[in-house]
C-alpha cells in the first residue's frame, strides 16, 4: 500500500475512495460486476467462511419516465423489489442535482420516496426543524435540517421522485456574529 501510495496517489486515493462508498467488489465475479445479472440466472455470493448470499434477477421492468426500472430480485430466496436508474434509458425528466456529502449545507434524501418540501427559499431554519417530508411505501420520514441558517434555494419541487443522496435543498450557514 505505501508503494502504490508513493507512486500512484491519485489513482489510489480514488480507488479507497471508491472501496469505502462500495465495499469490497472483490468478491464479485468480473462478468457480473460489469455487466450485472441475467433474468433467471442466480450469483452465489461468499462474503465470509461459511456465509453465502445468493442473488438471482426474476424479471426487469420497463424504465419510466425519469428513467428508473423496477428489478424484482431475489436474495437467498425472498423476492424484492428494487428502483434501479438506467443510465442507458432517456429520460424525459431532467437529473436531480446530487447533494455534496463535504458540504453541511447541502440536505439531501437519505432514502427513496417522493419529496414534500416545506420551506422555502430565503426562509430562515434552525438546526434540527423540519425542512421536507419524503414518503416512501407509505412511511413518512421527516428531513431535519443540519445547521441553522437561510434556506439559499430549494432544488427539487414536492411531489419529485428522489433516489438517496439527491440534493433537496442548501442552506447558507447563520451568520455567527449576529
Amino acid at each position: 500500500m505505501a508503494l502504490a501510495e508513493l507512486m500512484f496517489p491519485g489513482p489510489l486515493s480514488e480507488y479507497l475512495a471508491s472501496r469505502e462508498h462500495h465495499g469490497d467488489v472483490s468478491l464479485l465475479p468480473t462478468a457480473a460486476f460489469f455487466y450485472g445479472l441475467r433474468e433467471n440466472e442466480a450469483l452465489p455470493v461468499d462474503l465470509a467462511p461459511g456465509v453465502r448470499v445468493i442473488f438471482e434477477v426474476e424479471a426487469i421492468g420497463e424504465a419510466d419516465e425519469s428513467g428508473m426500472r423496477t428489478v424484482m430480485a431475489r436474495v437467498n430466496g425472498q423476492l424484492r423489489p428494487v428502483d434501479v436508474r438506467d443510465r442507458s434509458a432517456v429520460s424525459a425528466v431532467a437529473e436531480i442535482e446530487r447533494a455534496d456529502p463535504s458540504n453541511p449545507g447541502h440536505v439531501a434524501a437519505p432514502v427513496i420516496g417522493a419529496v414534500i418540501i416545506q420551506v422555502a427559499a430565503g426562509e430562515e431554519v434552525r438546526a434540527g426543524e423540519p425542512v421536507a417530508v419524503i414518503e416512501a411505501m407509505k412511511m413518512e420520514s421527516t428531513i431535519t435540517a443540519p445547521i441553522g441558517g437561510r434556506v439559499e434555494r430549494v432544488a427539487v419541487a414536492s411531489g419529485t421522485r428522489v433516489e438517496r443522496g439527491d440534493l433537496l435543498l442548501v442552506l447558507a450557514p447563520a451568520d455567527a456574529s449576529t
